[in-house]
């Protein structure tokens, strides 16, 4: 049984479609029919059902998937502390983290990082599935807001930011230094659309105080909703901290009465090897917020 075979295996377990599997590791799907036959010869027993068009596990497959992520993933760590006891930190770190403000806040972090690390490829990936990235080993770390407790990860929570409205400094309300959830309700808004972490927790917190969230305009990209903000189309609702980011558009953050929060916090898988430059990372990460 070589490595190459069960990476080929788990490829395959987690599309369940040979064609698929074999696209994305860049091989044949004759090639890959092949090596599962060969390692399904060697175990003795089918791994997977063809039914059809349609391929599903046995409980043989289930039971080595089981026990092959944890042979991959041991595989990996005993590379990367290799790797890191020949302190060349040359591999990669990827991490996933909450697209829009979160990402884009990142930018001086990773200029620190890179010049301490200048070896090190990071991979910052906004993703609004982060947990199973991070569960399917995707990526080494996740950055987004509190999950369940759950026996395969290690969590750190790192911070917890309230959310203020977003107005230009011409706005009527630029002066104001606090803003009632009531006084919402007459403000035109620009927003993430519904989906959006950002968008959902106003949208849940709007409930909670029976307020409904109605907006002007929508966009994904925080830039492009303080754009508008400044160009005065509407007012937006956003982390508090996030105006550092944006220093020269003329923008006011006035905190908002019984304030949404939002709890963020760094995951990682417990069977994962984390490298110096990832517990490095992770410090950097903490500090800077």
């Amino acid at each position: 049984m070589e490595i190459r075979q069960l990476q080929y295996f788990l490829k395959l377990c987690n599309e369940l479609h040979f064609s698929e599997a074999a696209f994305k590791l860049g091989i044949s799907q004759p090639t890959l029919s092949q090596q599962i036959r060969v390692l399904e010869d060697e175990v003795g027993i089918p791994l997977f059902d063809r039914m059809g068009k349609k391929t599903v596990k046995t409980e043989a497959g289930n039971i080595l998937e089981h026990y092959a992520l944890q042979m991959v993933q041991n595989l990996e760590n005993a590379k990367n502390a290799i790797a890191d006891l020949s302190n060349l930190h040359s591999g990669q770190l990827r991490v996933a983290v909450l697209p829009s403000d979160l990402d884009y806040r990142l930018t001086p972090l990773l200029i620190d990082f890179h010049k301490e690390f200048p070896n090190t490829k990071i991979q910052v990936i906004p993703s609004i599935d982060i947990l199973n990235k991070v569960l399917n080993n995707e990526v080494d770390l996740g950055v987004g807001l509190a999950i369940k407790p759950d026996n395969r990860l290690n969590r750190i929570p790192f911070y917890t930011e309230t959310y203020s409205l977003y107005v230009s400094n011409e706005h009527e309300l630029a002066k104001q230094e606090m803003i009632s959830p009531k006084e919402l309700i007459h403000i035109p808004l620009v927003m993430y659309p519904k989906g959006y972490y950002g968008r959902d927790l106003i949208d849940a917190w709007g409930k909670e105080q029976d307020l409904a969230i109605e907006t002007t305009m929508e966009t994904g990209s925080v830039t492009s909703l303080f754009q508008l903000v400044k160009e005065g189309v509407g007012a937006t609702i956003q982390p508090n901290q996030l105006i550092e980011s944006f220093p020269s558009l003329g923008l006011r953050a006035i905190p908002i009465q019984y304030s949404p929060s939002r709890d963020l916090e760094i995951f990682y898988r417990n069977d994962k090897y984390l490298s110096l430059a990832a517990n490095t990372f992770i410090k950097k990460l903490a500090a800077f917020f």
